[in-house]
């Protein structure tokens, strides 16, 4: 008689490689991609987790930090991108993509010289770049060259002359030169074409304070706030606008956001080395350096949910289960609708043999965000492993789509409104 535990053992043994290779269908019909031993559901989007070998990284595809970067972007995580893409950007140094999501990121972020010279760097690469061009219009736009700006905003119209991006920033450039009814215009235009725009709202609020039209001008950067409620901008204005008319109760209210904006702002300028120097110790497999950095940020910002999913991984990483689950319990107590967390938490789940924990928390995570290939690569492994083929088949064909689904330009990962 085999001693008591030695079958569950042998299944969690099972499960362990079904989950970190999982490769190919019954027969070799359904190719499914090899995973190296430390992925984290993260490879192909968690927020900011570290990107490790990952599902779907085979030659002549996006690295998995690459994925990552390009994920995050879309969503708007800015601080979750930058160390994929800077990871990604030191194995291609010359891909435009990169360059120009790097770009916008170093822009949005006030970084403005490293933002000219990631732009510049990508026009060398592809001087038809529109990208690249309009990143270097929003960068003359913010530091004040408008001659330059007017002149590449040109250029990209005479080559896209429906391009919205460009409008858009032809409409910031108005407000910035006084011309108020051509800036509302333009941003009016963008708005029914993108009414999730948050950049055109506050573009068009900008030209709406800018007329005295101060009831409108609130309207709109409310609707900033309601969109993308870290936009220091909009707070600015909020405040600016409320003290103006003695509303002392609002001035307060929105005072309270931008200081907690700011200094939020404040705590990833401090922490940003530590959060790039973590994603690339993980990613050459040096996971005790890891954890140290993403330690770090933890003891200065206990409140990110981003760094407990970084714990999380590397935890795992390092096959401490029980910590990585109560960090990534700790991530989702801070933000419950976290798709790669609760993927990552399946995972961990999966890989202590608590199957049934696992295929809930994934399919939480499918949920939550039905694009997210990641978790149905892991339901595949867990299925494999319990020999339910049809359903390891069924998951495999959704991850493949879905991965399939998720290469593009950089112009499509930019977010929109934003070069």
């Amino acid at each position: 008689m085999p001693p008591p535990g030695s079958r569950r053992a042998r299944t969690a043994s099972v499960l362990a490689t079904a989950l970190l290779i999982c490769a190919c269908g019954s027969g070799g019909e359904t190719e499914g991609p090899a995973s190296g031993g430390a992925e984290t559901a993260a490879g192909e989007g968690a927020t900011g987790s570290p990107g490790a070998p990952s599902p779907g990284d085979r030659e002549g595809h996006e690295t998995p930090s690459l994925q990552t970067g390009f994920r995050l972007l879309r969503q708007g995580d800015l601080k979750g991108a930058e160390p994929h893409l800077t990871a990604a950007l030191r194995d291609t140094p010359r891909d435009r993509r990169i360059l120009e999501a790097l770009g916008s990121i170093y822009a949005r972020t006030d970084r403005f010289k490293q933002a000219e010279e990631s732009f510049h760097t990508a026009l060398a690469v592809e001087p038809a770049s529109n990208g690249a061009l309009l990143g270097l219009a929003a960068v003359y736009v913010e530091t004040g060259r408008y001659d330059e700006a007017a002149a590449t905003l040109t250029e990209v119209r005479r080559r896209d002359p429906g391009n919205l991006v460009a409008r858009l920033k032809g409409a910031l450039l108005d407000v910035r030169l006084g011309r108020a009814e051509e800036a509302a215009a333009g941003a009016r235009e963008v708005i029914a074409r993108q009414p999730g725009n948050a950049e055109a709202h506050y573009v068009l609020g900008l030209a709406l304070e800018r007329k005295g039209s101060l009831d409108e001008a609130v309207a709109e950067m409310r609707r900033v706030h309601d969109l993308s409620p870290t936009h220091l901008g909009a707070l600015n204005h909020l405040l600016i606008i409320e003290a103006r008319r003695g509303r002392s109760v609002e001035a307060a209210r929105w005072r309270k956001a931008q200081q907690e904006t700011l200094f939020r702002a404040h705590v990833e300028e401090r922490v940003r080395n530590h959060r790039i120097d973590g994603v690339a110790a993980f990613n050459r497999e040096d996971y005790r350096t890891a954890l140290r950095e993403f330690q770090e940020i933890s003891r200065e910002d206990p409140g990110d949910p981003q760094v407990h999913l970084h714990l999380g991984s590397t935890h795992i990483a390092l096959g401490n289960l029980d910590e990585a689950k109560r960090e990534l319990e700790h991530c989702l107590a801070l933000d419950p609708r976290n798709d790669r967390a609760l993927a990552e938490l399946g995972r961990a789940h999966a890989l202590a043999n608590r199957l049934d924990e696992a295929i809930e928390t994934l399919r939480k995570a499918v949920a939550v965000n039905p694009q997210f290939a990641e978790p149905h690569f892991y339901l595949a492994g867990i299925y494999r492993a319990r020999g339910e083929q049809d359903r390891f088949q069924e998951e495999m064909k959704i991850f493949n789509e879905l991965q399939a689904r998720s290469q593009g330009s950089a112009l499509d990962v930019l977010p929109e409104g934003r070069p």
